[in-house]
Order: C-alpha cells, then structure tokens, then sequence
C-alpha cells in the first residue's frame, strides 16, 4: 500500500514539474509534412524578402513562409508558449505550442490543414 502511494504521489510532483513544451523548427516541419505531403518551406531569394519578427509580437525568434498546397503562410517561433499565445492573440492567428500561424484566416484549404493536420487553436 505504501508503494502506491509512494508511487502516486511521485507521479503528481513529476506531472506538475514538467519542462514547457516545444516544438523545434524541424519538429514543426515533420508534423506538418505529415499532415500534407506539399508542405514545404520557402527561402527568400534575398534577406529582405525574407519575413521578419519586425511584425509580431515580443518573444519572436524567427518567421519562415510555408506553402501548402500552392498557398503561403507564415510559421513564426516563438520563445515560449505564452509568448505565441499572445501573439496569436495579436494578430488573430492560429497558435501551437511556441508557434504562430499567420495568413490562414480567410483561407479555407489552410484553415483545415492548421486546424485539422496540425491541430492548431486560435486562442
């Protein structure tokens, strides 16, 4: 009897001390390649095509287009879980873990794919 409640009591401390997760670029990408076999990254054809984190929140640490099915997002990292909640938030975009989805609202076939592949939430 003692063991099981030795056993319970170290599996509430180690469920309530768990690490924030996150998802690595790499993560991401698998996950949503899963999702839809079309899935790829594109790279800017110079540094200031690219996306920046000029345009998002705090907490920002890079922004990558993504075209899915011939349609362009934007994938944005985040630091930390709360901050891709708020930037979310901001923006009124899709959020996973530290991720931010931006440029689906409005476009069903990325709607789906976020909410249903990757199962993303608009917070």
């Amino acid at each position: 009897m003692r063991i099981l409640l030795a056993i319970f009591i170290l599996s509430i401390l180690s469920a309530s001390c768990t690490k924030e997760l996150k998802y690595s670029k790499e993560q991401v990408l698998a996950l949503a390649q899963a999702a839809d076999s079309t899935v790829t990254v594109i790279l800017p054809k110079s540094i200031s095509e690219g996306v920046t984190c000029d345009d998002y929140a705090q907490g920002c640490l890079s922004a990558h287009i993504v075209r899915v099915q011939n349609l362009d997002m934007i994938a944005v990292e985040f630091g930390t879980e709360a901050e891709a909640i708020y930037g979310a938030k901001k923006i009124k975009g899709y959020q996973l873990r530290n991720w931010v989805f931006d440029d689906v609202v409005g476009e069903p076939v990325l709607e789906k794919f976020v909410e249903t592949g990757l199962k993303a939430k608009k917070p």
